[in-house]
């Protein structure tokens, strides 16, 4: 999520919270490889450095079991990265959720989230890395681009 970007949090799924939780983690880490230590890191360097922040950084774990049987459980983690590390869940354990409803936010800037399902859940996504190629102009079109709140991203395929 880019800094200028909305940082609430909203459901990709309707469902229930089944667990909620903050995991505290460390200000300012970024992966050597890709980072600081690195005399040539670039610009990317803490882009690059999500994977690894993913473990390190301050996240927001969020298990919502999905009503569609397709999905099942599923998780949101928002992760607080750099000087962010503030992750704040507003939704509470045995919540009925609705898909786009409000589970949390980021203060003092936007960070980044993960959707974690089942190995067995297939999905079909809608938009792409940038430099990904794609054959689709449509979505081509979207790289670089913030997403809308409440977009679809993907769709759970048979």
């Amino acid at each position: 999520m880019s800094a200028l970007s909305f940082h609430r949090w909203h459901s990709p799924v309707k469902g229930t919270i089944k667990k909620a939780y903050v995991v505290d983690g460390s200000y300012y880490l970024q992966n050597a490889y890709e980072g600081f230590n690195n005399p040539n890191p670039g610009d990317a360097a803490p882009n690059n450095s999500q994977p690894f922040l993913t473990a390190t950084a301050t996240r927001a774990v969020i298990f919502i079991e999905a009503d569609n049987p397709k999905i099942g459980l599923m998780c949101f983690m928002a992760v607080g990265m750099a000087e962010v590390s503030s992750c704040e869940i507003t939704v509470k354990e045995g919540q009925r959720i609705g898909k786009g409803d409000e589970l949390g936010m980021f203060h003092f800037g936007g960070s980044t989230h993960c959707l974690i399902f089942r190995p067995d859940v297939k999905l079909e996504f809608d938009v792409f890395e940038e430099g990904e190629n794609n054959p689709d102009p449509e979505k081509r079109k979207l790289k670089g681009h913030n997403i809308a709140v409440n977009s679809q991203v993907a769709r759970v395929v048979d």
